[in-house]
């Protein structure tokens, strides 16, 4: 898809992403995807609904959504989700290391952020709540 930035998003992503195996139908860890975003200079969009993710860029959900809070959209930047997790859960970190949040990668392109600048940045899908792998607590008695 073409975005209006000039720029497209698509399936295909660069060679140095696809080394650190963020690829389309990758599934990583939300804090392994964090630390790769920093490290690499890309940003992360996590997008709950899965057809959103796949049917339009970046660049027209952030029009689309423009009046829309951020955390009221049904996409946010991982640096935001995280921050807003922590504020609100003190123990969400920890609560990771129990049930951990894999990302579904679906799409990778570049964004606009200055006259002139771009920044790459993937989208990927989070779980469902029903779709979590959730493990048999222990038997108390």
């Amino acid at each position: 898809m073409k975005s209006p930035t000039g720029t497209s998003e698509g399936t295909t992503f660069p060679p140095d992403l696809e080394r650190l195996g963020i690829a389309p139908g990758a599934r990583i860890d939300i804090r392994d995807l964090d630390a790769m975003g920093k490290r690499h200079n890309f940003h992360v969009y996590l997008y709950f609904e899965e057809d959103l993710a796949k049917d339009s860029t970046l660049q027209e959900d952030l029009q689309e959504y423009c009046d829309i809070p951020d955390l009221e959209r049904p996409f946010i930047r991982l640096d935001a989700f995280l921050r807003f997790a922590t504020e609100s859960d003190p123990l969400f970190v920890r609560r990771l290391d129990e049930l951990p949040l894999v990302v579904e990668i679906v799409a990778y392109g570049e964004i606009g952020i200055r006259e002139g600048k771009t920044t790459p940045y993937v989208k990927g899908v989070m779980p469902f709540l029903d779709e979590l792998a959730m493990e048999e607590l222990p038997d108390a008695s």
